[in-house]
């Protein structure tokens, strides 16, 4: 049964990818935002719909036969509830505003997180909208009117570098599943998939070095040294507020007299590894680094980062790895 089931899976999915290219081609890439029209949304019946219809035909012949009024009475009842029920679920899709596409990077084996915020601005509320990537399916989404929600769609990841997004599936089945509307979006989208850190073992090379001399820290607090990232119990009074505002990261100022220990992390120190080893080691430093506001620097074959703190310094870094040459390992 399950080798059969395989089978008949397959030229569904043919079928369906031939269809998703079509539309690409037809549509173009999607701007942000886009607002779904009529032109660019597609119904068709489930199967629940087909075997309905197929009961409401069984019925019209019953009723012919017979010559039973109250028969043809429920038949044209239930099949004005159908055609009500197809302009319901068309409308439900037609006029929603998607914007905001987005994907959250993740290291290899996560998940990257697909972000899109999906609005309603029409008068009516919409009802069980669906979000689909790749075979992945997010929770039904309910809009008042003026609402918008925020989708989110987990993708799975086996490897390292840039993993584009082939298309975002958006549908319906509201009212009484009898018809499905559905459209596709292709925004030009990729996420960074980190490489697989190393497991915990010994810390990154540290480099100490003693910034603006050995003053007393109480006289030094005129005397500004750099930033490093916010830990539990620094005072509030030493945040750099617009850093914050601008970043989205709470850093802490530095003054003379406070030790800042830098880390390089060189790929040539890693000499005799793997290259895939490599990088999971170097992620896992560049990890370390961060956790403990520590400020540090990429050397690359190709590349080089100096020594810097803050998730963009973490985020271009681990960039860097992700995309280095090479065929990553599955």
């Amino acid at each position: 049964m399950a080798r059969l089931r395989r089978k008949l899976d397959r030229p569904v999915a043919w079928i369906q990818k031939r269809a998703r290219a079509w539309a690409k081609r037809r549509q173009g890439i999607d701007p942000d935002p886009v607002v779904l029209h009529r032109r660019r949304t597609y119904i068709f019946p489930t199967g629940l719909g087909l075997g309905f219809g197929l009961v409401l035909f069984a019925m019209l012949l019953a009723s012919m036969n017979y010559n039973s009024s109250m028969g043809f009475g429920l038949t044209f009842l239930l099949a004005g509830i159908g055609l009500v029920s197809m302009h319901w679920c068309h409308q439900n899709l037609v006029g929603l505003k998607l914007r905001g596409y987005t994907v959250k990077p993740a290291f290899a084996g996560q998940s990257l997180a697909l972000e899109l915020i999906v609005e309603n601005p029409s008068r009516g509320a919409r009802y069980e909208l669906g979000f689909a990537c790749e075979d992945q399916i997010a929770d039904p989404v309910e809009l008042e009117p003026g609402d918008s929600a925020t989708v989110r769609i987990e993708l799975p990841t086996r490897r390292r570098g840039r993993q584009p997004v082939s298309g975002i599936r958006v549908f319906t089945r509201f009212p009484f599943s009898l018809f499905t509307c559905w459209t596709w979006l292709h925004p030009e989208l990729s996420g960074v998939v980190y490489p697989k850190p190393a497991v915990p073992a010994e810390p990154p090379p540290p480099d100490s070095t003693d910034v603006g001399g050995a003053q007393d820290d109480r006289r030094g607090e005129d005397d500004f040294a750099g930033l490093r990232a916010f830990r539990p119990g620094d005072s509030p009074r030493h945040v750099a507020w617009k850093a914050a505002a601008r970043d989205g990261e709470l850093l802490v100022k530095q003054f003379a007299g406070t030790d800042v220990t830098t880390h390089w992390m060189d790929w040539d120190a890693l000499e005799g590894m793997d290259p895939e080893a490599r990088l999971s080691k170097l992620c896992r430093w560049i990890i370390d680094a961060h956790s403990e506001g520590h400020a540090y620097g990429l050397r690359l074959p190709a590349s080089h980062f100096p020594p810097a703190i803050g998730r963009r310094h973490r985020h271009r870094c681990l960039t860097a790895l992700a995309e280095y040459p090479g065929s990553p390992r599955g």
